[in-house]
This record gives structure tokens, C-alpha cells and sequence, in this order.
């Protein structure tokens, strides 16, 4: 008799990425990873307590897919307009997992601070352009109102509540970042 193929935790856990990033959140249950692995639910169970467990890591998963997604944002004088850009484009390329993490119960910040304050941000703010003092509550407040703003337009047009080009999307991020640029730079204004 040949051995039983042994599943790991690993391989549960890839699978439930997979089936959240192709199919959304609403499709990651027990019986669609074992399918998927060609085996019964048995694994699932003995890896995971519940499925609450591994959603959990799944969103970990899919969070540091994100941040690592920001990192070959260009980070030069136009950080603010790269990041936004980028962040519409993770949207558009991977919805799934765009509303697993920004628009699903599993995204819980209690502030709006301290959800600036996260991993891919702080990667960022070091890029910022010198002219901008990174320490200001209106340094703070711009990045605030841009990310909101290209949050906007990303949960739009993954609710398919808009249709636009990327390039009327490129020109929308453009000119609000240009507006809040201006804006920081008279606020900074000896």
C-alpha cells in the first residue's frame, strides 16, 4: 500500500489564498480547499481549529501580498501620486483580495492614524520628497486625503459602480494630488 500523501498547514494555507484571490472571500470554506487538494476536509480540521483560524491567516497572507505589491512603486518626488496609482491598480488587478482586505469585516483599524501608520505606509513616508516636513499634521493630513480619495475611485470601480480608463484614473490621481501638494506647500510656507 502506498504512503498517504501528507498535507501541510502550508499547503491548506496557499490554497485558501488561491481560492480567496480567484473567487473572493465568500468561496473560501473547508470543502473547496479539500477540492482543490484532492482530499477530504479531514486536513483542514486537523491544521485548523476552526475556519476563523485560517481566515485569519489568509488575511495575513493577502496583507502581505499588498505591501509587498507597493514595493516596486517608484519612490521618487511623486510618491504620494506612485502610491495612489498603485494602490487603484492593485484593485483593479486583484479585486478579490482588495475587498478582503479593505472591504470585508476582516479589515479593522480603530483609526484612521493607525491605519496610516501600518507596515506598506511607513515604507512609503520614508520616500517622501524633503520639501515636505514628514513630522506635520499637514504632511499627515495630505497622505490621509489622497488615500481616501484613490480609495474612492479603487472601491468604485472594483463595485463596478464606474467605468473609466486608466488613464482617466492616471489624470483624477494626478490633478488631487497636484491640489494637495499645492495646498501642503503654502501651508508650509515660512
Amino acid at each position: 500500500m502506498p504512503p498517504k500523501t501528507k498535507i501541510t498547514k502550508e499547503d491548506i494555507l496557499n490554497i485558501a489564498f488561491e481560492i480567496v484571490r480567484q473567487n473572493g472571500i465568500d468561496s473560501l470554506n473547508a470543502r473547496n480547499i479539500a477540492k482543490a487538494l484532492h482530499c477530504s476536509t479531514q486536513p483542514v480540521f486537523s491544521h485548523y481549529e476552526n475556519m476563523s483560524a485560517l481566515r485569519a491567516e489568509v488575511y495575513a497572507m493577502a496583507s502581505k501580498y499588498h505591501t509587498d505589491y507597493f514595493d516596486r512603486v517608484s519612490p521618487d518626488e511623486n510618491i504620494f501620486l506612485n502610491v495612489s496609482v498603485a494602490y487603484v491598480d492593485f484593485a483593479l488587478e486583484e479585486p478579490h483580495l482588495f475587498r478582503f482586505l479593505f472591504m470585508s469585516d476582516s479589515f479593522r483599524t480603530g483609526a484612521i492614524d493607525e491605519f496610516m501608520e501600518g507596515d506598506c505606509n511607513k515604507h512609503i513616508s520614508q520616500h517622501i520628497p524633503d520639501y515636505i516636513d514628514k513630522s506635520s499634521p499637514a504632511a499627515s493630513a495630505t497622505f490621509t486625503d489622497m488615500w481616501l480619495y484613490a480609495h474612492g475611485i479603487a472601491t468604485m470601480l472594483v463595485m463596478n459602480q464606474i467605468n473609466i480608463t486608466k488613464e482617466e484614473v492616471q489624470l483624477m490621481l494626478t490633478r488631487m494630488c497636484h491640489a494637495l501638494i499645492n495646498d501642503l506647500k503654502y501651508k508650509n510656507k515660512p
